[in-house]
């Protein structure tokens, strides 16, 4: 019996080790963040003219490294570059760290691999700098690294008895499709997201580089997909990684923010297009050295499917609209047209994808549109409609809207779920929900302040996502004026109102009743809002009867508009 209790005790053991990592999923340890501060006051000019840190101990290993700093007053952009030291003491080599893309002022994070240690060189001495650190590996502290060696062994055993190593699996929908390494599969359990995914088109793909070392191995790839999942939505505050797939150098394609692969997932990355395109970042730096066959043909063959999945072409050129932001090239509104696959430096102001991985685009885009015919997709199994009873709407007026929703035959279908969405920065965002009735018939009003871009989505069976030809409505504000009925000419009197929704200036029209019956304009007078209300102190010079009225020009968020007229006569002053 104490035998048979002494060969139970290490299978025990065994399944308590593995228990919280075991399951279909490959093991993947617990991600650990954490921060330094560094103080550049101290540091050394050196002879290219940047500030160099000394040797800068972390506290602990880290995988992944970004840098924050307090932005300057004059908004000047800094360049930094690092070489971190790995646990076995070998120095790498310099690397140019990426500039800040999420709004704020530092450099975007470099994958380390397992470093103890760095050194920095940046432009100019920032402010407030904090290194940010990510480890993904479990290899944070000497426990963290005995622990994960003790699960992932027993995680292991177990898992090649039950046979439940997760593999990547090639998507429904189209011949020959790439092989997508899920998220769970890289730990993005350990990465959720902050909200739901939102939806818009796809119409061209953008390539870029995550600015790490290119020596990274093949069973790495997916603690650097983790970790930077985790500097995206922690450090940077998206709702989830930016792309939305990864490509490594041994031709691996990682899906990356969550929504469904098959589906028009709005990523982070370009700025000004996120709501029109795909974003497939490949994992290295390829600023001199190109990306491997491997993963340009990967990057190729994933591009060919994802556009013609959607219905874009993979070759020739595409035209869209620019939705400004500060690393955007072009201002909002502008119409812009970029090759279907595009590096993100077309978009944005910024080197990526990296000189000599730019110059393989041609590569890849004659790949894609070889690949293309291969993926056969079969029309959406339905569509949606939308329209507005009133397209030109009166503020407080809501917007009627109604549409059908019908299988590729036309036969109706019930109860299909309905989201509203308007059309919000780079993408579009839900404001209202409906479900069709027997006939597919749906209605919903929609109450807003301001002019909106709007299409319906529906849900079809099996999951598919139609969305409707966009509706523009156009929403005029709600004007208000006041004035005294009977002023004396000469003599300053007051005319006041208020804009709903609120706009920043409306203009006062005066005009005069001339001799021959009709009335004359004799002044516009732009005026301040303040709070949606307003006031100007007004002084009619001559004797007659006036009109008076407030008028707002259209602008991006608003449609034209004027208040009601106001009459008042302007007498001559009592001697």
């Amino acid at each position: 019996m104490r035998r048979l209790a002494a060969l139970l005790v290490p299978a025990g053991l065994l399944v308590w080790l593995a228990a919280p990592a075991l399951s279909s999923r490959p093991f993947v340890p617990r991600v650990v963040e954490f921060g330094q501060p560094l103080d550049a006051s101290r540091w050394t000019r050196a002879g290219d003219g940047t500030w160099r840190s000394p040797v800068v101990r972390a506290p602990k290993r880290f995988d992944l490294v970004g840098l924050r700093w307090r932005r300057a007053a004059h908004g000047e952009e800094r360049q930094a570059r690092i070489r971190v030291r790995d646990a076995g003491g070998r120095w790498q080599r310099w690397t140019l760290m990426a500039q800040d893309h999420a709004g704020g002022a530092g450099a975007e994070p470099v994958w380390a691999g397992g470093a103890d240690a760095y050194q920095l060189r940046i432009d100019g001495r920032p402010r407030g700098l904090r290194a940010r650190f990510v480890n993904a590996t479990g290899t944070a502290t000497a426990a963290d690294r005995l622990s994960t060696a003790l699960r992932r062994g027993a995680h292991d055993a177990l898992a090649a008895i039950a046979g439940t190593q997760a593999r990547a699996q090639a998507p429904a929908g189209g011949r020959a499709a790439p092989a997508i390494i899920p998220r769970e599969a890289w730990g993005g359990d350990q990465c959720k997201p902050r909200a739901a995914p939102a939806y818009g088109e796809v119409q061209l793909g953008y390539v870029h580089h995550t600015v790490n070392a290119n020596t990274y191995s093949r069973q790495d790839s997916a603690a650097i997909v983790l970790s930077i999942c985790r500097y995206h939505r922690d450090d940077n505050g998206w709702r989830d990684v930016g792309y939305n797939f990864l490509v490594d150098r041994y031709g691996q394609i990682f899906e990356g923010r969550a929504g469904g692969i098959d589906q028009p997932v709005i990523g982070a990355q370009a700025q000004g297009y996120n709501g029109v395109s795909t974003g497939v970042a490949n994992i290295g730096t390829f600023s001199q050295e190109p990306q491997t066959e491997a993963g340009v043909a990967a990057t190729a063959e994933l591009l060919a499917w994802k556009l013609s999945l959607h219905g874009a072409p993979v070759a020739g050129r595409v035209t869209v609209t620019s939705a400004g932001g500060a690393s955007n090239r072009y201002p909002p509104g502008r119409a812009v047209t970029f090759e279907r696959i595009a590096g993100h430096r077309d978009a944005d102001k910024t080197a990526c994808p990296g000189d000599a991985f730019f110059a393989q685009l041609p590569q890849i885009r004659a790949r894609a549109a070889e690949l293309a015919p291969q993926f056969a997709f079969a029309p959406p199994a339905g569509a949606v409609s939308l329209a507005a009873a009133d397209p030109t709407l009166d503020f407080p007026q809501p917007a009627q809207l109604s549409g059908l929703a019908t299988t590729s035959a036309g036969a109706p279908l019930g109860g299909t779920p309905i989201v509203v969405q308007v059309a919000a920065g780079s993408g579009f965002v839900t404001l209202a929900r409906a479900t069709t009735n027997s006939d597919g018939a749906w209605a919903t009003p929609l109450l807003t302040q301001y002019s909106r871009t709007l299409r319906a989505v529906a849900k079809l069976p099996g999951g598919t996502l139609v969305s409707s030809p966009t509706v523009d409505i156009q929403v005029a504000p709600a004007l208000r004026v006041r004035a005294p009925k009977r002023v004396t000419a000469r003599r300053r009197f007051t005319v006041s109102g208020s804009i709903r929704p609120r706009r920043s200036k409306v203009v006062l029209e005066i005009a005069r009743k001339g001799s021959d019956g009709r009335l004359h304009g004799v002044a516009r007078v732009p005026v301040r809002v303040r709070r949606g209300r307003f006031s100007a102190p007004v002084a009619l010079r001559r004797p007659a009867l006036h009109r008076i009225r407030v008028a707002f020009a259209a602008d991006r968020r608003n449609g034209g508009a004027r208040s009601g007229d106001v009459y008042l006569r302007a007498v001559r002053a009592r001697r």
